[in-house]
Parts: C-alpha cells; structure tokens; sequence
C-alpha cells in the first residue's frame, strides 16, 4: 500500500510548522502594548496650567528618571496624539470648579479673629468707597465740580497762577522766610510788644472816658 507522503515528507513539514511558529513568536505579542494614556494625560494637564513648559519636562516631573527607553516611547506618543490630549486637558481645566479659599487650620485663633476682623475693615472700606462715589455722581456735586473746572480756567484763575509765580510773588515768599521777617514776628509777639499794645488800648480808653464817652 503507497501512502500519500512519505516519512522524511512528513517529518519535513512538521519542521516547517515549528519554525513557522517560531517566526510568530518573536517580538511583543498583538494587545501587551504599554497603556501610557494616564501618563500623557497628566503630561498634557501639566502642560496646560503651566503653558511655557516642555513635554519632556513635564514627563520627567511625572515619572521621576524614566529610562532613555520609556522617554522616547513617550515622546513617539506624544508626538502623534499631543493635540487631542491637550485639547482634553484644556476641556478638563474648564469645567473644575475652583476650590474656595480656607484658612489654615494651622492659625492660632487669635490669627483667625484678625484675618476676619480685616476682611470686615476692608468690606466696610468697599461700602464707603461706594457711598463716596455715588456722593460725587449726585447732581450737586456734578455741578460743583463743573464750577470748579471752569472757575480753574477762568482767566481770573489765571491771573492768579500767573502772579504766585512771578518773580514778585517769590520774593515775598523769600521776605517771609527771611531772618528780617522772622525777628519782626518774634517783636511782635515779645512781651514788650504786648505792654505796648496794652498801654496803648489804656490811653486810649482814658482819652474816650475823659471826652464824655464813658466806657
């Protein structure tokens, strides 16, 4: 009876098969890739609250020191996916809510009182900054401003202006810081001065009593 192959036939494509499924076994099996997505994500969350920052080290601050290996597998995914993660982390960035300031639990209570007792000081401060403001919108205060601004350009004003700074009025200012003008004002004041002044007023009462005035 002839069979259909032979023995060294068959013994050959067994060999075959084997190498065939050796061929197929090398390298990463189909789906054992590394899920790098949580990693891009904080890669692309980081890059957005601070925008100046590179994606080499925003991955380094993630990962620590990741070997040269993970680097450039990460900057090959990076590369063909960058736009849809940042686009994402942008969308992410917009819709969390922003957490409400707190005091540290760490203040002493006296801390605490005086941080509170501050932000009322400030609230009451925006109260009469806004009083104060609707008091210079009113109607008087509108018409005395305009008053004021044409008084300023009126040519009385002016002529004012012109004067305090004539050569006229600077020496005067310059008489009365004068050490002449000085002396003159201590005599005024001087006791003397102040017995003159008083016998003066005396005589003069005298003189009026003795016309018949009375006093």
């Amino acid at each position: 009876m002839n069979l259909p192959f032979s023995r060294s036939s068959c013994a050959q494509q067994v060999k075959g098969t084997t190498m065939n499924s050796n061929e197929r076994g090398r390298g990463r099996p189909i789906g054992t890739g590394y899920n790098d997505a949580p990693i891009l994500e904080k890669m692309a969350d980081l890059m957005v609250a601070q925008p100046t920052l590179k994606a080499t080290t925003a991955m380094r601050r993630i990962l620590g020191q990741p070997g040269p290996s993970q680097i450039r597998r990460l900057q090959v995914k990076w590369k063909e996916g960058a736009a849809e993660f940042l686009a994402a982390a942008q969308a992410r960035r917009a819709v969390t809510p922003t957490p409400a300031r707190r005091i540290s639990a760490s203040h002493s209570p006296r801390t605490v009182r005086q941080i509170m007792e501050a932000s009322r000081r400030v609230q009451e401060m925006m109260h009469s900054i806004r009083a104060a403001q609707e008091l210079m919108n009113t109607p008087g205060m509108l018409a005395a401003q305009e008053a004021a601004r044409l008084f300023y350009d009126s040519p009385a004003a002016q002529a004012m202006g012109a004067f305090h700074d004539s050569p006229a009025a600077r020496a005067m200012r310059e008489f009365q810081d004068s050490p002449t003008a000085r002396a003159m004002r201590e005599m005024q004041d001087s006791p003397t001065m102040r017995a003159a002044r008083e016998g003066a007023q005396t005589v003069a009462s005298l003189q009026h009593l003795i016309s018949g005035g009375g006093f």
